[in-house]
C-alpha cells in the first residue's frame, strides 16, 4: 500500500489491489474512503472483492473508483434515512444503496 503523501491539496491516496469480476486491478482512493468501504464490508459480511465486483457489474461506463465513492455515500445516506443500521443479519441496506448509487440499466 502506497500513499502519494498528504499536503495542502488534501490527504494522500492509497493504492490497493483488489479482484474485481475475477481480474486484479488497482484502485487509488483516500484512506477515509478505504476505511468506510472496509466498515461496509464488515457490516454486510462481504469481502472487499465481492462489494467491488457488485459495483463493477452495475456501473456501466462510469469510472469504478468514482462509482465506489458514490456507493459509499449512498450506503450511509440510506442508513441515516432508516434511522441507523440493522444489526440482525444482512439488511436491505446494501441492496438499496447499490440500487441508488449504481442502478442497473
Amino acid at each position: 500500500m502506497e500513499g502519494t503523501g498528504g499536503g495542502k491539496d488534501g490527504p494522500g491516496l492509497l493504492c490497493r489491489n483488489v479482484k474485481v469480476s475475477g481480474r486484479r486491478t488497482s484502485l487509488r482512493m483516500e484512506p477515509y474512503i478505504w476505511d468506510s468501504l472496509k466498515e461496509i464490508c464488515e457490516r454486510e459480511q462481504m469481502t472487499l472483492n465481492e462489494i467491488c465486483t457488485q459495483i463493477d457489474e452495475r456501473r456501466g461506463e462510469a469510472n469504478l473508483t468514482a462509482s465506489i465513492r458514490v456507493f459509499i455515500v449512498s450506503y450511509y445516506r440510506t442508513a441515516i434515512g432508516q434511522r441507523g443500521f440493522s444489526e440482525d443479519g444482512q439488511s436491505p441496506l446494501l441492496r438499496r444503496a447499490m440500487d441508488d448509487a449504481v442502478p442497473l440499466d
